[in-house]
């Protein structure tokens, strides 16, 4: 008689060292093709070190300062500015604008505030936006338009009055020209309407949940944002050059064929002037940009980037009391944050 039940207990007992011969052949091929790839990496294995460098971090690892074969990542060195212990807090309350805000440029930090969150109207704030859309257009700077828009839009240039597009944006966000910003518009886009859905759809981009516009100039007080969507509005405009390069210019003048007439206009952001003396007196060193916004509802809004000993901060006022308000408020509390806070590196 056949023993089946022996006979399929050896061929069992076969099989697995069969398996067991594969699985010891799968890893010897394994690891000989790893200890290859980390040759040539460059990696060494000394029982010490890793030194590989990844993207400016470098990994180490050593049995003498490391349990358990842990990795420590050396990260690049971060400056933070952190509140002196002898500073004395600052009086919000003797503002007079209904919203503020500081922050770090470098980390974000926020280092003074009121009503950040607030919804506010921010008139003319609104022509960084108008300028960050237009970038999105292939614009020869040279072709040249003829002015719109009603006198209410202000007195910088006239209807009928034609420019070139360099003309008009420099005046757009220099003296803040509401006819200019409508004429670029309409003769690059086609129409106001559609320009406002994507300045819209760009605010969502970069995360304004709070602000909506409504119009291209900022003259309509249905155009609304917080300090804080402002700051980051105004952090991505000036990544560009030709928007910082732009406000931070101090005068302009501009010549009406049709009229044979000049005309001069003053950067509406104070903080840049002195004729010959400082219009605002301060004591940053550098100021990078900023934009002004007015309207009546809205009373006298400011946002600025100030630089000193080498420490930008970001600075929003909104609602100040008067055109001159807003400056010395903006300056007021830009100099206490350098006053009162050290940046340390960690």
């Amino acid at each position: 008689m056949i023993n089946l039940i022996e006979g399929k207990t050896s061929q069992n007992f076969s099989n697995k060292w069969r398996n067991i011969f594969a699985i010891f052949l799968l890893f010897t091929a394994g690891g000989s093709w790893f200890l290859y790839e980390v040759q040539e990496s460059g990696f060494e294995f000394s029982g010490y070190i890793l030194g590989e460098k990844l993207n400016n971090v470098v990994i180490q690892e050593s049995s003498e300062s490391l349990v358990g074969g842990d990795i420590a990542f050396e990260h690049e060195p971060i400056v933070v500015p952190v509140l002196d212990v002898s500073s004395t807090s600052f009086d919000l309350g003797s503002l007079g604008a209904d919203c503020v805000l500081v922050k770090d440029s470098e980390t974000g930090a926020t280092l003074l505030n009121k009503n950040e969150y607030n919804t506010h109207p921010i008139a003319s704030i609104t022509k960084l936006m108008t300028a960050l859309t237009l970038l999105e257009y292939k614009i020869d700077w040279n072709t040249t338009t003829t002015v719109i828009g009603p006198d209410s839009y202000g007195t910088h240039m006239y209807a009928g009055d034609v420019y070139t597009f360099e003309e008009l944006w420099n005046s757009m966000l220099i003296a803040s020209s509401n006819k200019a910003a409508l004429s670029l518009v309409e003769s690059i886009n086609g129409t106001e309407e559609e320009f406002v859905v994507r300045m819209n759809e760009r605010a969502g981009e970069l995360g304004l949940s709070d602000t909506y516009f409504t119009d291209v100039t900022g003259i309509e007080e249905t155009n609304v944002s917080t300090a804080s969507d402002v700051l980051i509005l105004l952090t991505e405009a000036l990544r560009y050059p030709k928007i910082q390069e732009t406000v931070i210019k101090k005068e302009y003048n501009l010549y009406s064929q049709e009229r044979e007439k000049g005309h001069h206009m003053w950067n509406t952001d104070w903080l840049i002037l002195d004729d010959p003396n400082p219009w605002i007196y301060n004591s940053f060193d550098k100021v990078v940009g900023g934009k002004t916004g007015h309207i009546t509802v809205a009373g006298f809004n400011f946002t600025v980037k100030v630089e000193k000993d080498g420490h930008i901060i970001d600075i929003v006022v909104l609602g100040a009391n008067n055109n001159e308000a807003r400056f010395t408020e903006a300056r007021d509390i830009g100099e206490w944050v350098f006053n009162n806070y050290t940046w340390i590196t960690k």
